[in-house]
């Protein structure tokens, strides 16, 4: 078995295993369009393209090659609707009015410190620092908000127990 056969048989048995599928194969099963062309050995292949979980996750509506233009390989569109539910808990967002709390601001400062003195520097790259430190971020911000959210909401029970009492006392 040559090379190409072989990894063509071995990508075909991963997307088996996995249950993911060439979007653009199996919506044109039988056209020979091919997404790459190698000048060097005047060779076409099918290289780029679009393997997605086989789970009816997503509706096709269409996937077409694009003519190649500045590059040796043909851009791939992807045009789908997903029917993934939206998630129950809302996204995240910061809460700017709690950076004017000085505790809030004094723990999220020892926080970045730590976390800065410990890591900055030992990733491959600056952008996946940032990220990392924006994960710090939201993870310190919601924990901190969670805890204000528990606090006040124990104070709320608190008050509605006392105004119930003053409430029977009162008849």
């Amino acid at each position: 078995m040559n090379t190409k056969t072989h990894m063509t048989a071995k990508l075909r048995s991963v997307m088996r295993n996995l249950h993911f599928v060439d979007v653009w194969r199996e919506m044109y099963p039988t056209f020979k369009v091919f997404s790459c062309y190698t000048p060097t050995h005047g060779a076409y292949s099918h290289l780029d393209r679009f393997l997605l979980a086989n789970d009816g996750s997503l509706d096709i509506r269409r996937v077409v090659y694009q003519i190649r233009f500045l590059s040796d390989h043909a851009p791939l569109f992807l045009e789908c609707e997903t029917h993934m539910p939206k998630p129950a808990i809302p996204l995240w967002r910061l809460r700017p009015d709690l950076l004017g709390d000085p505790e809030y601001k004094k723990d999220l400062q020892g926080v970045l410190d730590g976390y800065l003195s410990t890591n900055w520097g030992t990733a491959t790259t600056r952008g996946l620092e940032l990220e990392a430190l924006k994960v710090v971020i939201r993870r310190e911000s919601f924990s901190k908000t969670y805890g204000i959210r528990q606090h006040l909401d124990r104070e709320l029970m608190q008050q509605e127990e006392v105004l119930a009492a003053v409430q029977r006392q009162s008849r």
